[in-house]
């Protein structure tokens, strides 16, 4: 084990420092794609992974999106399979937006997990396309075909629901 000055772990530190960010860009990603129950069971879950895991992950170059199909994984335990209403996040806000008709979250919960994923991040989370390709481990085409055709399927349900 190696130990800093202070006495403290380095491999604690590096976790310490490092998971934050990876908790955060995981949390969205899995209530995005399984709604908010299981999205923050299965972020809690792949971050004890990473710790248990740490050593590896921590020399990785894509460590979020290694963590995510981890997070998939485990998201099989959790998912019934019977269908349920998911349960999006209510942020981000966008103040400034214009009243739209119809319930947005209602709408995105009806698109297909990866267009979900991909709309949220790039547009409620301002991800850029590289980002979103790289934690879903899909091409940049992949991930811009995922938010026309989110996008194009929201436009189609608001206005039917207008």
């Amino acid at each position: 084990m190696v130990v800093d000055e202070s006495g403290r772990d380095e491999r604690r530190l590096r976790f310490e420092r490092d998971i934050p960010s990876l908790e955060r860009t995981l949390g969205r990603a899995f209530a995005a794609r399984y709604g908010l129950d299981v999205g923050a069971e299965v972020t809690a879950e792949t971050v004890g992974w990473a710790w248990e895991h740490w050593d590896r992950i921590s020399e990785m170059d894509n460590a979020a999106g290694y963590l995510y199909r981890v997070g998939q994984s485990a998201a099989r335990r959790h998912v019934r399979w019977a269908r349920r209403r998911i349960e999006l996040p209510v942020e981000p806000r966008w103040d400034d937006a214009p009243a739209m008709h119809g319930d947005v979250f209602d709408a995105l919960a009806r698109l297909k997990p990866d267009h979900r994923v991909a709309v949220l991040l790039v547009h409620g989370y301002s991800f850029t396309y590289r980002e979103v390709a790289d934690l879903l481990g899909v091409s940049e085409a992949a991930v811009t075909n995922y938010v026309h055709r989110g996008l194009a399927r929201l436009r189609s349900i608001l206005e039917k629901n207008a």
